[in-house]
């Protein structure tokens, strides 16, 4: 048997296998309260084979709502919806636990309208605020157990107690306070007296904070040493919520296993099971993570979220449809306080609202081999439909084929490569070399065209002025000085100003806005970046904007917050800004679909959500 299929006991109770789904943001609170969209969401998980899954954060204090839609669990009115969860992740043969805590500093008084209460009164640096130190903790132990109690009369299978990424019981840990281990004791025989022997009670321990002087995987062994005689397993975590937070949502470029030294630690040192994450997107990674010994059981986020089916394919050893670390529907839209959604799976953060596709028999033709028209052929020949793909050049991905050749995006082929294996296993006829310009024979069709890119009108058709496509498709070798425009089509300009810079380019960007990498920032890629960027010797230029250039090559530049226009020479400029719709002219008499760019340029979760939807209600 694949180790990951070997059932694990937790305490009183058995996980089937090691797969865990581990607590996360959803954003679906209506009310703080849970919704159906809970239930559907964590009970697709368990159908998809997840043997453990363990809920968003309750929280153990009404005043504790660093964000507007934190579920607060010490209202009664949380149980139905606690029922809810239980029965939709129980029908599938999983266990379910309520993760439990308090963000302490780590919180903001603009929903509660109360003082944030902190370890200390040092501001979050996300938050900014000052906390009110807490002197006595007597209370949170009472609300720990409150909501514990909430947690067993839902019917859920137990309780994890968070002291790490956001958590005042981490602060306090961090801090060095002599409070902490006492105070986290006291809160685990309060939740263990609340739920009784026969509930699973865990902890997760803060491991790596990713900060200088900060708790290191030896702290986490010494707290996971005292506790252990109070809990069934030991949960792992890295990073800060705030201040390093891309350690705890590692956008794509990050390793899988990049973790592995907290659980590995903990498990040398205790003897109850230990969960380990670290950014797993394959079933090969995850057993990885087990039959290594770092770890008892592998938590999966957003391997999950991409496909919710990935426990049951990993234990069955089928291919996945991979998370590709692009952060933007996740965790950017987390971020932006909208509920979850995954760019590979439209229907994440929908299961409770998103409607079985419909079936038909109908003959359809997909125009476009991108990421719009590949979601298209699956969800159509889901649906039943006889379903063609036509792509005029030699290989499928669009646009994504391109920006996968630059550094710390190569991921991205990750998503063309699995839709098209899962269009092909449905039988789509995939055409490459293709182009089309009629249509007869076939009932619909799904243009899916994409877009060209649009150099601006200052570049005045100079030879040395191209579009960063033109560098990665290799039409073009900029050396010397060159300058990047980034002109907001988020990754292009970055990735391509350091693929040239490590090819030996003096390279510096330049934008229109106050930040250089703006955009990377809602997907934690921005920090990583500019170390990359430092490393390879890249200059950033903010608030400046180019308005004409010249043959020589000199362009010039307009500095918004003086208004002086200096001129700027270079042996090149590489331009990255919005592309233009490509919509050819068929010659047919069916219905066109238009999805994608072609309908109008956006990014790849609107090309994946878009030929998803048109595939899949096709009469």
């Amino acid at each position: 048997m694949n180790v990951l299929g070997e059932p694990v006991r937790l305490g009183p109770l058995v996980a089937r296998n090691r797969i865990v789904f581990p607590a996360h943001l959803t954003n679906t609170a209506v009310a703080r309260r849970p919704t159906p969209q809970h239930a559907a969401y964590y009970g697709a998980r368990a159908a998809g084979g997840a043997g453990l899954v363990i809920t968003e954060e309750q929280s153990v204090d009404p005043a504790d709502r660093p964000y507007e839609k934190l579920v607060d669990g010490t209202d009664p009115a949380v149980v139905p919806g606690y029922r809810a969860i239980a029965d939709a992740v129980h029908a599938h043969g999983a266990l379910v636990l309520a993760q439990l805590g308090h963000n302490g500093g780590q919180s903001s008084s603009i929903y509660s309208r109360a003082p944030v209460d902190g370890a200390d009164d040092e501001p979050d640096p996300m938050f900014r605020e000052v906390p009110r130190p807490v002197s006595d903790l007597s209370w949170l132990v009472d609300g720990f157990g409150l909501v514990a109690s909430h947690v067993a009369a839902g019917g859920l299978d137990g309780v994890e107690v968070q002291c790490s990424q956001a958590s005042l019981i981490r602060q306090l840990f961090s801090a060095r306070s002599e409070r902490a281990l006492p105070f986290l004791t006291a809160v685990l025989r309060a939740v263990r007296a609340a739920i009784g022997p026969d509930r699973v009670l865990g902890v997760r321990v803060q491991g790596d904070e990713g900060l200088p002087g900060g708790l290191s995987a030896a702290d986490a062994v010494r707290v996971a040493e005292a506790v252990e005689p109070l809990v069934d397993y030991v949960n792992t975590a890295v990073g800060v919520a705030t201040r390093t937070l891309p350690l705890i949502e590692p956008p794509m470029g990050v390793p899988a296993g990049y973790a592995a030294h907290v659980p590995t630690a903990v498990r040398a040192a205790v003897s109850v099971p230990v969960i380990g994450v670290g950014r797993f997107t394959t079933p090969g990674q995850a057993l990885e993570a087990v039959t290594s010994g770092s770890c008892d059981l592998v938590g999966v986020v957003r391997g999950q979220i991409a496909d919710p089916a990935f426990a049951g394919k990993a234990l069955r050893g089928e291919r996945v449809r991979r998370c590709i670390g692009c952060n933007q529907e996740c965790i950017a839209r987390v971020g932006l306080n909208q509920r979850l959604g995954c760019a590979v799976n439209p229907v994440a953060g929908r299961e409770s609202v998103v409607s079985p596709p419909a079936s038909g028999s109908a003959r359809v033709l997909v125009v476009g081999g991108g990421p719009a028209g590949l979601a298209a052929a699956v969800a159509a020949a889901r649906s039943g439909h006889a379903v063609t793909l036509a792509e005029r050049s030699d290989v499928l991905g669009g646009q994504l084929a391109l920006a996968s050749r630059a550094p710390e995006r190569r991921e991205l082929a990750n998503l063309v490569a699995d839709l098209a294996h899962e269009a092909r296993d449905r039988g789509v006829a995939v055409r490459l070399r293709s182009p089309v310009s009629s249509v007869s024979g076939v009932d619909t069709v799904v243009l899916a065209t994409g877009a060209r890119p649009a150099l601006p009108s200052w570049a005045g058709g100079l030879e040395r002025v191209v579009d960063v496509t033109d560098v990665l498709a290799g039409r073009v070798a900029p050396r010397g000085r060159v300058l990047v425009v980034d002109a907001g089509r988020g990754h292009a300009a970055t990735s391509t100003a350091e693929l040239l810079a490590r090819r030996g380019a003096d390279v510096a960007t330049l934008t229109p806005a106050l930040v250089a990498a703006d955009a990377l920032a809602p997907t934690l890629d921005r920090e990583r970046w500019r170390r990359r960027a430092a490393e390879v010797g890249i200059a950033s230029f903010t608030d400046r904007v180019v308005v004409a250039a010249r043959p020589g090559l000199v362009v010039d530049v307009l500095e918004h917050l003086t208004g002086t226009v200096t001129p700027w020479p270079t042996d090149w400029v590489v331009h990255a800004g919005p592309p233009t719709p490509v919509v050819p002219e068929l010659v047919t008499d069916v219905p066109v679909v238009r999805v994608g760019d072609c309908l109008a340029p956006r990014d790849i979760a609107a090309a994946v959500r878009e030929g998803t939807a048109a595939g899949g209600s096709l009469p």
